[in-house]
């Protein structure tokens, strides 16, 4: 039985659920396709935005520190989890001098730094109390920094032609307590303090013809039409 198997549903703690994945099921992390998007992610995020220091929370297997820090921009990439073994393995496996990572819980978490740019990828879905981690970037942002949130988007095209069907929107993932649009995370991260500063989609799935494009132009394509792109970029802007 599967990791994912094991875990049916929602846990508020997955921190075994991640140690048991990354130990048990490591080569499902390895993915030609995964890592072209996760570059594409970085690249279009440091179109917007340049910044120096950076938090990366929810690091997981580290893969984005070790790509953030290749930008000569880029001074320091601090970076943690609350798995033990995924920040173990992320320190083997994707090793950069600018990047420093340690366990963590976000709720807990108290920085000794302040940062240009607070950032998670496919973090924040799984969050069932979303204003701790708005306040864990009030703790960690400098005055101005940016906040940089990678998650699935709720209006997604495999969802909108779920909806044409007459059926439900449905989750990427069951240990996702909530998937978001870009205007829904605005909202919640106005009502923390923070100030709405854009944003943007990528790639387009869901649709077995789009399959047969290349993959640039199927992250392009979510980038040009946001509203239906599997993934998006959330920016605020730090009070």
């Amino acid at each position: 039985m599967s990791v994912p198997q094991r875990y049916p549903d929602f846990l508020s703690d997955q921190r075994q659920f991640f140690d048991e994945l990354i130990t048990e099921e490591w080569q499902t992390y390895f993915s030609e396709e995964w890592d072209a998007t996760r570059r594409f992610e970085i690249e279009k995020i440091f179109e917007h935005f340049k910044p120096a220091r950076i938090l990366d929370v929810g690091c997981g297997v580290g893969f984005h520190d070790a790509e953030m820090a290749r930008y000569d921009f880029v001074e320091e990439v601090d970076a943690f989890d609350y798995s033990e073994k995924s920040v173990e393995k992320a320190n083997a496996t994707y090793s950069h001098p600018k990047v420093k990572r340690f366990v963590a819980d976000l709720s807990t978490f108290a920085p000794t730094n302040r940062y240009d740019m607070v950032i998670s990828f496919q973090v924040f879905e799984h969050l069932d109390q979303p204003p701790a981690y708005f306040e864990l970037c009030r703790r960690s942002c400098r005055a101005g920094a940016i906040v940089a949130i990678v998650t699935p988007n709720r209006t997604r095209l495999s969802n909108r032609l779920r909806a044409r069907k007459g059926l439900p929107y449905e989750l990427c993932d069951p240990q996702h307590f909530k998937e978001y649009t870009i205007g829904e995370i605005h909202e919640l991260g106005a009502q923390a303090g923070f100030t709405p500063a854009g944003g943007f989609g990528y790639r387009l799935w869901g649709w077995p013809p789009l399959e047969r494009l290349s993959l640039r132009t199927r992250l392009n394509l979510g980038f040009w039409f946001p509203s239906i792109a599997h993934g998006i970029v959330s920016f605020l802007r730090a009070p």
